[in-house]
C-alpha cells in the first residue's frame, strides 16, 4: 500500500473529501493549460503570411502617405 494510501485512510469523511476536492482541481488546472496550448496553436496557424511583394505595396503607400495635405477649413 502506498504511503498516501494509508495517510488518505486516516483521515475522517469530511477531510477525505477535501483530498478529493484538492485533487480534482489539481486535475482540471492540468487539463485547461492542455487546452491552451491546442487553443493557442490553432489560433497561431490562422496568423497570415505575407509575401515580399505584399510588404513592397505597403511601403509603396507609406511613401505616399506623407504627400497628403489636409484640408484647410
Amino acid at each position: 500500500m502506498s504511503d498516501i494510501q494509508l495517510k488518505y485512510n486516516l483521515l475522517d469523511a469530511a477531510s477525505k473529501r477535501e483530498v478529493s476536492d484538492f485533487v480534482d482541481f489539481l486535475l482540471n488546472k492540468k487539463k485547461k493549460k492542455t487546452e491552451s496550448i491546442s487553443s493557442y496553436k490553432k489560433k497561431i496557424l490562422k496568423v497570415s503570411s505575407w509575401t515580399d511583394e505584399d510588404i513592397a505595396k505597403i511601403e509603396e503607400a507609406q511613401k505616399h502617405m506623407n504627400n497628403w495635405t489636409p484640408l484647410q477649413w
